[in-house]
């Protein structure tokens, strides 16, 4: 199924890995230019060859979204040297640590909440213009299905991807008029590398074989069985970001395997 991506302009924050770079390499194969965004300069140059292997087209774009000074620089150049940005996906988000509320700082919670929540308003702030210009746009803000039903050692994290589900409703109301869709993919547990970080922490402090039967338990609330892939959440992203969605804004779409039905 062709979605219509040839010659189209997509910037995704947090790709230089995990979801954010499997969706990178995936818009490029449907025929899209991609604004590879992160922190890391090794991440962002280990996504472009990865582009560059799968015969697409990709460009650097190193900055801090909760810088929103360095967001509205990046941008401008990006769409200097593109043309325009037709696609925004905010993917990048940070959970500082995985525990209780009452055991993580208020520096770690200050942290969750600048990249998750305001380094998507800054980077949506920073592209809307253009796309109202021109009457055209797409955002897809990645959230979680812990916003929408809560999650222990996750609450502040939980709270900011939240504050995304609720700004992107808001926002899709404002801007509907200018053909300009904004939604939301909001994954349940998928097989990345910020989830397997922390099931590397919970082998060294309960052991292999505990951690396993953790996560038999963990499979059986999902009417599925399995727990989620990155190319699941990249698929939806890429509906929702094209056309054939384009009588769809302000929602929430869960690909979460059935965990959480609302």
């Amino acid at each position: 199924m062709d979605l219509g991506y040839t010659d189209k302009v997509v910037m995704i924050t947090g790709s230089g890995s995990g979801i954010g770079q499997d969706m990178a390499v995936a818009f490029t194969r449907e025929g899209a230019r991609v604004a590879v965004n992160d922190i890391s300069q090794d991440g962002i140059d280990e996504t472009l060859k990865m582009i560059d292997a799968a015969g697409g087209a990709g460009l650097p774009a190193r900055f801090d979204i909760t810088d929103t000074a360095a967001v509205s620089e990046a941008i401008g150049a990006i769409e200097k040297d593109c043309g325009r940005i037709d696609v925004l996906v905010n993917n990048a988000a940070v959970l500082a640590q995985h525990a209780p509320f009452l055991e993580k700082t208020p520096e770690q919670c200050d942290q969750e909440i600048k990249v998750t929540l305001y380094g998507t308003i800054n980077c949506i702030r920073a592209v809307l213009p253009g796309m109202v210009d021109r009457e055209y746009g797409k955002i897809v803000n990645i959230a979680t299905d812990a916003a929408r039903v809560g999650q222990e050692r996750e609450a502040v994290y939980s709270a900011a991807k939240g504050g995304v589900v609720a700004f992107t409703k808001s926002v899709a109301k404002e801007v509907g008029r200018h053909n300009i869709n904004v939604n939301v993919v909001s994954p349940g547990a998928t097989n990345s590398p910020m989830r397997n970080a922390i099931l590397d922490k919970m082998r060294k402090s309960m052991g292999e074989e505990k951690v396993a039967a953790r996560e038999q338990k963990v499979r059986r609330v999902y009417p599925l069985r399995r727990i989620g892939e990155m190319e699941d959440i990249s698929n939806a992203v890429l509906y929702l970001a094209s056309d054939r969605a384009r009588h769809v804004t302000g929602q929430t779409l869960s690909v979460n395997g059935g965990f959480a039905m609302i």
